[in-house]
């Protein structure tokens, strides 16, 4: 398992902009550098919608853990045009869990899972980004664009401290996306907990 948390935190560091420091507390990444949709560069994080307000919830185990994100997931695929799949098969596993201090010993880790997000070809993948970022935008989700990476990309954040990211990738293909959970102490960690490879919308 400790080689499936590298992969994903050199795979995913490719993909977040998040920043680099040396503890992170129990919680959400919060974005350094971002865009307002429909406004200007900041750099700072912007502020969040209007009634929107921070209340995470910590995962109690790893299944909680990985159900949340799964569920995320998979309301987002269902909102998302027919014929729209989650696809991890190229990156051989389709999450892990990573340190979420830099030092030896972290007391905390987080989920995350990752993936393409496949779509029917007349759905362009910037199309596809926006659409997403939509759909998250409609659950009252903060919703941003991260800047130092590709564009367009979406970073959704929720009221419960989950992260969903979708972003294309630099040379031509689906997009890739990312769902990520508050940290939570490193005692509840399992890496016996399949998490799957595809994902396709309800009664798909």
């Amino acid at each position: 398992m400790a080689q499936l948390g590298r992969f994903t935190a050199l795979t995913l560091l490719g993909f977040l902009t998040v920043g680099c420091h040396t503890e992170r507390p129990l919680g959400p990444p919060v974005p350094t550098g971002a865009t307002i949709l429909g406004g200007s560069t900041m750099t700072s994080a912007p502020p969040p919608p209007s009634g929107w307000q921070l209340h995470p919830v910590i995962p109690t185990s790893q299944q909680q853990a990985q159900d949340t994100v799964l569920r995320y997931l998979k309301e987002t695929i269902n909102e998302l045009p027919n014929g729209v799949t989650f696809d991890a098969s190229r990156y051989g596993t389709a999450g892990g869990n990573t340190p979420c201090e830099d030092k030896p010993h972290s007391t905390t880790q987080l989920f995350s899972a990752l993936g393409d997000l496949k779509a029917p070809p007349e759905i362009h993948p910037d199309q596809l980004v926006a659409m997403t970022g939509d759909v998250w935008k409609r659950w009252g989700w903060w919703v941003v664009e991260r800047d130092g990476i590709n564009k367009p990309n979406r970073s959704g954040f929720s009221p419960d401290g989950y992260e969903l990211h979708i972003g294309v990738p630099g040379l031509p293909g689906a997009p890739h996306i990312t769902g990520t959970t508050p940290c939570f102490p490193t005692q509840l960690v399992r890496d016996d907990i399949p998490f799957p490879r595809t994902i396709t919308a309800e009664g798909g």
